[in-house]
């Protein structure tokens, strides 16, 4: 994986997820998100009720999108696509639980029975800086 990317990933901490809910129309939301590097995956805390979790499990379609770098003042973006999907096996939610409390401490007092992880996988990814002219455009093959 790209430093440039992974380090991009490590310092921003929000992105917005979208995902194909059964009925074909999309769902978006605002997300704190971790990583792993190798291979890349995106992890994220949601609820048993959330869309992303209903749609994950009623529907076929599986195929998401995330935009990370929303200020205008850094000028750095990162567009992904991918697949999604609920993660329940004991052993990897540990690790996630691992990598996911360490970046967002916070977030485990959020932690009930109801709590559930997602997992992204990208398929395709461009990285835009904006900063450079022509800007600077690293993108997975």
């Amino acid at each position: 994986m790209n430093p440039t990317v992974l380090a991009f990933l490590s310092k921003e901490r929000v992105c917005v997820l979208s995902a194909i809910l059964p009925d074909g129309s999309s769902h978006s939301s605002t997300m704190h998100f971790s990583h792993q590097a190798e291979p890349l995956k995106l992890f994220f805390q949601t609820w048993v009720e959330s869309e992303k979790i209903k749609a994950l499990q009623n529907g076929t379609n599986k195929t998401a999108s995330i935009v990370i770098g929303f200020s205008e003042k850094d000028n750095l973006t990162l567009q992904m696509r991918g697949t999604l999907r609920i993660v329940s096996d004991p052993e990897e939610l540990e690790n996630i639980y691992k990598v996911h409390y360490t970046k967002h401490s916070f977030a485990e007092k959020h932690k009930t029975p109801e709590t559930r992880f997602i997992e992204f996988t990208p398929a395709w990814w461009r990285y835009s800086d904006f900063n450079t002219t022509p800007e600077t455009v690293i993108e997975s093959n």
